[in-house]
């Protein structure tokens, strides 16, 4: 009986001594954590940073003009797990407005009712509406997990209903078991 307490009081000591230390990791660089199973905060900057490449370089806008209005309509996550769409929209709007390249209507209430309290207040119409879906496809093969998010976005031209712009980004991830990626 003493024997068994000395061993498992070493293997506590040992498992416990193995443990790593919280550390701050780079949110763009290579050794964040992986899930399999869930879209991770890299994976929001992966797929928005391609989006916003494809869509600064589309036609669509050269012909709007100078910081033309856009509107976030629907964007659906048909995902297993639930997270905050703005991770991704925050990647693909934030350096936009910021640039100066779009003007965006927020639809925040409170923003919302101010506008409704101030007589003559005008919102300009939205002259794009920015629309979209995660979905994920899962697939295993023996103790091999893969999951895939698929990122679609579309940008829909409002006074005419076309789309005038849209991009698909995949993201796929492979393993046994989560890690860090290196």
């Amino acid at each position: 009986m003493n024997m068994n307490k000395s061993l498992l009081l070493g293997l506590t000591a040992f498992v416990v001594g193995c443990e790593t230390p919280a550390t701050y990791k780079d949110p763009e660089g290579r050794e964040l954590v992986v899930s399999i199973g869930k879209v991770d905060i890299q994976d929001f900057a992966n797929a928005g940073n391609a989006m916003l490449q494809e869509m600064v370089k589309s036609p669509a806008f050269d012909s709007a003009g100078a910081s033309p209005v856009i509107q976030v309509g629907q964007i659906t996550n048909d995902t297993a797990t639930n997270f905050d769409l703005s991770l991704l929209l925050s990647k693909i709007t934030g350096p936009l407005v910021n640039a100066g390249r779009i003007r965006l209507i927020d639809s925040d209430p409170v923003a919302s009712a101010a506008r409704a309290s101030t007589p003559g207040a005008a919102v300009p119409l939205p002259q794009y509406v920015l629309k979209g879906k995660i979905l994920e496809d899962r697939a295993n093969a023996g103790r091999t997990k893969q999951s895939s998010f698929v990122f679609q976005l579309a940008l829909v031209e409002v006074k005419t209903s076309l789309q005038v712009w849209q991009k698909e980004k995949i993201v796929t991830k492979q393993g046994t078991t989560n890690a860090v990626g290196f």
